[in-house]
């Protein structure tokens, strides 16, 4: 799987950089925050079924230590 940061408004999402390729069905996760409908919320089963029948069938190309890195940095900012 290849993870891609980007931004949704008003029905339009935007990727902050370039897919490394032409065309591919997309599975968007969106976090919940104070702005998510709580009445629309996924259960966790749910959630599960998703991810099961995903698994495996999509090539990895995932940085873990990076990708936390950023999480960490954009939720409490750097680390000097």
């Amino acid at each position: 799987m290849l993870a891609i940061q980007g931004h949704y408004q008003n029905g339009i999402l935007t990727l902050d950089k370039e897919a490394p390729l032409d065309d591919a069905r997309v599975l968007v996760v969106f976090p919940i925050g104070e702005n998510f409908n709580k009445e629309e919320q996924m259960t966790t089963d749910e959630a599960l079924l998703i991810l099961d029948k995903y698994a495996g069938s999509i090539d990895r190309d995932i940085d873990y230590e990076k990708e936390r890195d950023e999480y960490f940095n954009e939720k409490y900012g750097p680390f000097n």
